[in-house]
């Protein structure tokens, strides 16, 4: 997977607060928080980046194996795909 991933804009409001991300999904109007992990690639996320870059912005931080931060990237995308929150 070579494509950008970005949230939708305006689908999600969000603030970091206490080293804690918490997010607010506008078009349901449900809140909900993201892990530690979640949150070192939010911002890319934010702006727009490749499935790679996540993955390696995750070895780096947390100095895990590719496979293992390929996981989590994979599972988070899936869930913020369920949620409508990427986009297309």
């Amino acid at each position: 997977m070579t494509d950008v991933v970005r949230l939708k804009p305006g689908a999600v409001e969000w603030r970091e607060v206490e080293g804690e991300l918490i997010a607010l999904d506008t078009q349901s109007s449900t809140y909900f928080a993201v892990n530690r992990t979640a949150a070192t690639i939010w911002p890319a996320l934010v702006e727009g980046s490749t499935r790679t870059d996540l993955i390696e912005r995750l070895t780096n931080k947390f100095g895990i194996e590719h496979d293992v931060a390929a996981r989590d990237v994979d599972a988070f995308l899936e869930q913020m795909a369920e949620r409508s929150l990427l986009e297309d």
